[in-house]
């Protein structure tokens, strides 16, 4: 699962690194280290001249009426009623430089590239005059699976543009949509204060080497 992610570069340097204009967002400013569902992220989608990067809004209401949808299963997504016609023609990804897990009891991750490249979250996304998006996930492989079982989906940059493409096959689809390859990443113990919404500062993705966060005894 993917519930809260960062991103620590500027929207200069996302413009250079993915050949693409990143506009500034007002209310995401970058960089950005605790970014939560509910609010304006940045993502690249396909246009008829390439690609084009803008804001859009993360999550949409659930169909059952009780908060946002912020992921997408990438194995059922192309099945599925509320995300079959995005994950067929409407997908973007999104962008950041990490992402956060929670490993029991309480202890939160920040999970990043060895290579200190920003990463590209597959994504569906739901024109309009509100743009939402929600991030896919898949299997976590390897050591990532001890941390938690899903991880988001991350897509190359090789593979940005076939990705984007609305007229890819569901075959070719599902083909990316494969298990998330832990070999070129890397995580580390991050602060408990991730946990708080309102923290926003780059010691968050930083080693954290402080206390284990303490866990409320049970009353029953």
């Amino acid at each position: 699962m993917c519930g809260r992610f960062a991103n620590r570069f500027t929207a200069s340097e996302l413009t250079t690194m993915f050949k693409t204009a990143i506009p500034l967002s007002n209310s995401q400013p970058l960089p950005a280290y605790n970014i939560t569902p509910g609010v304006d992220i940045l993502t690249i989608q396909a246009n008829p001249s390439g690609r084009s990067g803008g804001a859009m809004h993360w999550g949409v209401p659930s169909p059952m009426g009780k908060g946002l949808l912020i992921n997408a299963r990438g194995e059922t997504m192309r099945e599925k009623q509320t995300f079959r016609d995005a994950a067929l023609a409407r997908r973007c990804v999104v962008l950041a430089s990490g992402w956060y897990e929670w490993k029991a009891p309480k202890q939160p991750y920040h999970i990043a590239r060895r290579d200190e490249a920003p990463m590209a979250f597959g994504a569906l996304y739901w024109p309009g005059e509100t743009p939402r998006c929600v991030i896919v996930t898949t299997a976590a492989e390897g050591n990532l699976a001890s941390l938690h079982h899903r991880a988001p989906l991350l897509i190359d940059l090789a593979d940005l543009d076939q990705w984007l493409d609305p007229s890819l096959s569901s075959l070719e689809i599902g083909e990316m949509t494969k298990p998330t390859d832990a070999d070129h990443l890397i995580w580390h113990p991050a602060p408990p204060e991730v946990g708080n919404n309102k923290s926003n500062h780059a010691g968050l993705i930083a080693p954290y080497d402080g206390p284990a966060p303490e866990v409320q005894a049970s009353l029953f």
